[in-house]
């Protein structure tokens, strides 16, 4: 499952860099580095995986979808829309119940007002979440929930108040874009590579079918090496025995009439 997060970080609030050095106001370059991203590895990600015929979830902050080039960009994708919050620069960890409540509702409302679809899969930003998330996301409508990344394979979450069931689709530490090139400091090759190895082995042991949520962000993902390198990847894994391609929508479908 490609799952391509969309981002937008509250000015003067500061967010990830690729020179976090550079610390002058106004921040001009790593500011400008993740911009790339939503102007143009958007775009580059939504044309390798058109070409490719992959399926897709974007995990979109609502104040992202506000923007014309990006509502655009994601309007024309074909992709399965989900939800990631209002922004990446405020998550739910200190939130009142009320709050997070809110927080929700207003996301998913804005999402709607946007795109036109009110989305059914949600991630938290940041993984900032509070012991109430998953029961407020159920409560919320979501079906699909990334924010676990304990396991290879789906399973269920039900909220003891309401009895709402969410899929929660494990969202891998170790094949996120995130995780390999800004923590791991892989190279184009390597990131690719990695994801690569991954899923061949996953297919290649017996037992319950697996789901393997690939986490890219459109500045770091959709720059272009490392997009030229990801597409060749993903064409071989396109060949791989066993190996299927999906948004997080049709897995959660899949799953529920299957039973």
């Amino acid at each position: 499952v490609p799952v391509v997060n969309v981002e937008v970080f509250t000015p003067g609030c500061g967010g990830p860099g690729i020179q976090p050095h550079l610390q002058s106001v106004p921040e001009v370059a790593n500011k400008g580095w993740r911009d790339y991203g939503n102007r143009r590895g958007l775009q580059r990600l939504s044309a390798l995986f058109s070409r490719l015929n992959i399926p897709a979830t974007a995990v979109v902050n609502s104040e992202a979808a506000k923007v014309d080039y990006v509502a655009k960009a994601l309007a024309s994708s074909g992709w399965d829309l989900g939800a990631h919050g209002l922004n990446n620069s405020s998550g739910n960890a200190k939130m009142t119940r009320a709050e997070e409540e809110a927080h929700f509702k207003q996301c998913l409302d804005d999402l709607e007002g946007s795109l036109s679809t009110r989305p059914s899969t949600w991630l938290t930003p940041g993984f900032s979440v509070t012991e109430r998330t998953a029961s407020i996301a159920a409560m919320s409508g979501i079906k699909a929930f990334l924010d676990f990344v304990d396991d290879d394979v789906p399973f269920d979450i039900v909220d003891t108040e309401t009895g709402a069931r969410m899929l929660c689709l494990p969202y891998s530490m170790e094949t996120n874009d995130f995780s390999l090139v800004q923590t791991k400091n892989m190279d184009a090759r390597q990131y690719a590579q990695t994801l690569e190895d991954h899923v061949r082995q996953l297919a290649s042991e017996p037992g319950e079918g697996k789901v393997v949520c690939l986490g890219m962000h459109t500045f770091v993902a959709g720059t272009p090496a490392r997009t030229l390198a990801l597409g060749e990847s993903l064409e071989r894994m396109q060949k791989l025995p066993g190996v299927q391609f999906a948004s997080a929508a049709q897995v959660q479908a899949l799953v529920r009439k299957m039973g």
